[in-house]
């Protein structure tokens, strides 16, 4: 049996959740990252439903939110609409920089930020999508 080269987004949520269990924020960047950046080898394979399937919780709600509305900023840039209903989630009440350490990088992320994440008062530059 051929292994596939794609993940589902409930897997992608599972590493994350291990990741984040682990108190390991960088690893679930990257398990995220790696993951979403498959999603257009599922659609190559036609599996593009299979991968979207609505995951689990990874146990944090600004990660939940970030992984849905990354999701939906993944499909747009491939040129896939409507992303699934489940990634709309409503604005987290506070804003969040998940990546953002310095006053410099946070205006950076709040500059590059996604229209599918500043909805969601989520900043987080774009460009960390294609360095995974």
């Amino acid at each position: 049996m051929q292994q596939r080269l794609w993940v589902s987004v409930p897997e992608i949520a599972d590493d994350v959740r291990a990741a984040l269990a682990g108190g390991d924020e960088s690893h679930a960047f990257r398990m995220m990252m790696d993951g979403l950046n498959r999603l257009p080898i599922a659609q190559a394979e036609q599996c593009l439903d299979e991968a979207l399937v609505e995951p689990k919780t990874v146990g944090n709600v600004k990660w939940d939110t970030l992984l849905a509305g990354s999701v939906r900023y993944k499909l747009h840039s491939m040129g896939i609409q409507p992303a699934p209903a489940w990634t709309r989630k409503p604005p987290l009440r506070a804003f969040w920089w998940p990546n953002a350490y310095t006053p410099e990088k946070r205006y950076n992320d709040m500059v590059r930020t996604p229209p599918e994440l500043e909805r969601l008062n989520i900043f987080f530059d774009r460009n960390e999508y294609v360095q995974a």
